[in-house]
């Protein structure tokens, strides 16, 4: 089911943009890979931070299109939920951080996914005409 938001504004091309961001970090590790300019292990941790990345994002779409499907009121659940996801997405870092044995930087740059995938969202909305 494809909703938008109430003023229009769909969240499903931000989403492909963060799955084609993550795609361009994961594309940009393995030519430094094949190039011999960064280790192997840089991509699990960017594979594992591009998929929490995406999670995350898909989860908020998830919540925000729940919450304001109702006439844009903002009830009680809709902060509740927001902040038990944002502990969640706070702990899961934190256990593969602390745990998981993955490369840091690998996973810092996957994770950057979620930053990157917008920048490009609002850099091609600025090219819309009326945006």
């Amino acid at each position: 089911m494809d909703r938008d938001a109430p003023d229009g504004v769909s969240l499903r091309a931000l989403t492909n943009r963060i799955l084609l961001s993550a795609g361009l970090i994961l594309g940009g590790i393995a030519v430094a890979v094949a190039a011999g300019a960064a280790n192997v292990s840089l991509l699990p941790g960017a594979v594992c931070g591009a998929a929490i990345a995406y999670g995350n994002f898909f989860v908020i779409r998830k919540i925000l299109e729940k919450a304001f499907s109702g006439g844009g009121t903002v009830t009680r659940g809709f902060v509740v939920q927001y902040t038990l996801k944002f502990l969640g997405l706070i702990g899961v870092v934190y256990l593969v951080v602390r745990y998981g044995g993955l490369d840091l930087l690998g996973f810092l740059l996957g994770l950057s996914s979620l930053f990157l995938g917008i920048l490009l969202e609002v850099v091609a909305r600025s090219f819309e005409p009326n945006a």
